[in-house]
């Protein structure tokens, strides 16, 4: 796999919308690469469907 790394300085944008929304990604991909604990794993395993909803996924 490939790495590419890109240097450079980051200027935060004038509008306060645009802020917003760099400071929600960068929360996101803090979250994203966090492991997770013994708890969210056991809440992830998958589990079996109910029969009412068995018409939808066939």
């Amino acid at each position: 796999m490939q790495h590419n790394i890109i240097s450079g300085i980051i200027q935060m944008p004038q509008k306060q919308r645009q802020r917003k929304l760099y400071k929600q990604l960068s929360e996101f991909t803090v979250l994203i690469q966090r492991t997770k604990d013994a708890h969210e794993i056991d809440k992830d395993k998958r589990k079996s469907v109910p029969v009412q909803m068995l018409p939808m996924l066939f």
